[in-house]
């Protein structure tokens, strides 16, 4: 039956009866869902569809997986409170406190001041809807990152991500071992979403992360720091830490060499190495 028709009868439908009340009361919400739910639903299925695949598959079934299950789990994702006490913390322990990211104040600072791009609403997949670069942006952005890999056998290997499982990532070559982060991420390091908006997750030290964050060059992940895999997943999957970082899409070849600075940094955190090329 047509809405308008539905909304009609409704109109001359005087109850007299418990049945009658229940009737009535059942169409009210049958005309709601179908006015106001549904289409938004829908425009939200849409959004979570366009973002292309990802760790989560990109359908019906992944969408209310998203939706009714994983979405209670996210978190903030700009503070830095708990990078500050992990350094803290850390202090006089190890190196890497400072942060292994050797770009200047001047150089992040060029994000700084400007609208950070629209992240989707979905906690996973997470992906940019706004400042997405243009095709050769991507294309040469793709090309530096490869080169950065290759260049860097020594340190890196390129293998199928284990969290987008549709894009290879950057992971700690099998002959250097691995402790903390390292070991809990499987040695993954990070990934392009080169199917789509050409963002990039990251592991950073907590220091770098403070940097990126104020500095306006990214964001963390909704389940960053939350003990969300784990439960989802069963225990089958860790939960991501902290240090895991979206760096925003580049957007110009000086962007390109930024964000490939963040991506050799975070080799440095994870390798424990300091030759990087």
């Amino acid at each position: 039956m047509p809405i308008t028709s539905l909304t009609s009868v409704l109109r001359q439908f005087h109850p007299h009866t418990a049945q009658d009340r229940l009737t009535l009361a059942l169409s009210a919400a049958a005309l709601v869902v179908s006015t106001l739910i549904l289409p938004a639903a829908y425009r939200d299925y849409k959004l979570f569809k366009s973002y292309g695949p990802g760790g989560i598959p990109n359908n019906a079934l992944g969408w209310v997986l998203v939706r009714a299950l994983f979405q209670p789990f996210g978190r903030e994702m700009f503070s830095t409170d708990e990078y500050v006490r992990r350094i803290a913390a850390a202090e006089g322990h190890g190196k890497g406190n400072d942060g292994f990211l050797s770009l200047s104040e001047e150089q992040l600072g060029s994000r700084r001041g400007e609208e950070r791009p629209v992240i989707g609403p979905h906690v996973v997949p997470q992906r940019q809807l706004t400042q997405v670069p243009d095709e050769a942006v991507m294309e040469k952005f793709r090309i530096a990152f490869s080169a950065f890999g290759h260049r860097n056998y020594h340190l890196v290997k390129f293998q199928k991500s284990n969290l987008e499982r549709h894009a290879d990532g950057l992971f700690v070559a099998d002959h250097i071992p691995v402790f903390g982060i390292a070991e809990t991420m499987k040695r993954e390091i990070a990934h392009v979403h080169s199917g789509n908006d050409h963002s990039v997750h990251v592991l950073l030290a907590p220091a770098d992360c403070i940097k990126i964050i104020e500095a306006g060059w990214g964001q963390r992940h909704a389940f960053s720091g939350a003990p969300a895999m784990t439960f989802l997943s069963l225990g089958t999957r860790p939960d991501i830490p902290a240090e895991y970082v979206l760096i925003y899409a580049p957007r110009t070849e000086a962007e390109i060499e930024i964000v490939m600075q963040i991506v050799s940094a975070g080799v440095e955190f994870m390798t424990g190495r300091e030759d990087v090329r």
